[in-house]
């Protein structure tokens, strides 16, 4: 019913292993959860073969520039929450899958070029919304995070917000945990995955469902 697209304008910032994390977290708290692998890349669905049984999150693959409005479309109908998978590019998907979601996720490390992608993203967002004539909130979320970079991201995080970009208030640390996913497929929220990196996602998904939650698409995001 709810759909959310994660996307950046640039690759490499977490987003494809944010939203595995996400998706498998939000299952296994007992909701009904797909991720559309949009990424020509097709890593979800790498990893979702390699979770097998130990994962309940449906990945739907295969998915062109062509049929993606109606696989989002049909996907919402089926499931509680729909995280749409997008290339680290601008193109048409890119801008066809914004149009349709309640929510954009914008994933950046805290570099000064990966901070110009996230204004880059958020103006497709805007865009969109002036063509639609309705609110779509849109979340920057710090990923990869290392933890001796706080006193940078703090920086990091006033310049976005000073952009008028919303930022979640949790960041994913860098973790072997995130890492490992794609090759052994345990996500944070498996019973054998890393408690905290567990409770970063934990945290994260809480913040995004509150902006679902809210009528105005506002949180308390930092």
């Amino acid at each position: 019913m709810a759909v959310i697209s994660a996307c950046s304008t640039k690759g490499g910032v977490g987003k494809t292993t944010t939203v595995m994390c996400l998706a498998d977290m939000f299952s296994r708290q007992g909701g009904r959860v797909a991720i559309l692998d949009a990424d020509p890349n097709g890593h979800i669905s790498a990893w979702r073969e390699r979770a097998e049984g130990t994962c309940r999150v449906d990945v739907i693959g295969g998915i062109t520039e062509r049929d993606l409005l109606d696989k989002i479309s049909d996907a919402a109908a089926s499931y509680q929450l729909v995280f749409v998978d997008l290339e680290g590019a601008a193109s048409q998907a890119v801008t066809y899958a914004i149009a349709q979601s309640d929510l954009v996720l914008i994933p950046t490390k805290v570099s000064g070029m990966d901070l110009q992608e996230v204004f880059r993203t958020y103006e497709v967002v805007q865009r969109a919304e002036k063509m639609l004539k309705r609110r779509i909130p849109a979340r920057a979320i710090f990923t990869q995070m290392s933890p001796l970079s706080s006193r940078v991201a703090v920086h990091a995080r006033a310049e976005i917000q000073a952009a008028g970009v919303p930022v979640l208030r949790t960041e994913i640390i860098q973790r072997a945990a995130y890492q490992a996913i794609h090759f052994t497929g345990t996500t944070p929220a498996h019973p054998d995955g890393d408690p905290k990196a567990s409770r970063e996602i934990a945290a994260a998904l809480t913040e995004l469902l509150d902006v679902l939650a809210s009528p105005t698409g506002h949180s308390d995001a930092a």
